[in-house]
């Protein structure tokens, strides 16, 4: 039986303007769980401040308790600023 997958889209935010975004999408890649998978080019937008945020969607099985997983790592990284959840849906 093949398991579903989910995808889901975060707006991950630079803590501060001086923080490169393209490091920070780095260092969440190379810090990812194995469970999920990035897409290559996240979307960066300017948001306010010189503040930008980096539009990245993960994959994931379809798990109870991936998303709370996925939300604590990004929650403990350091160098990353807020984060909200944009989108997310079956595949």
């Amino acid at each position: 039986k093949i398991m579903a997958k989910v995808l889901y889209q975060y707006d991950i935010k630079t803590p501060s303007p001086d923080v490169d975004v393209e490091e920070m999408v780095k260092t969440i890649r190379n810090n990812l769980p194995g469970e999920y998978t990035m897409q290559e080019n996240p979307e960066i937008k300017p948001m306010f401040f010189g503040i930008k945020a980096a539009v990245c969607q993960f994959i994931s099985p379809e798990d109870d308790g991936l998303q709370d997983k996925l939300e604590n790592f990004l929650s403990e990284l350091d160098g990353l600023g807020e984060y909200e959840l944009s989108f997310t849906t079956r595949l």
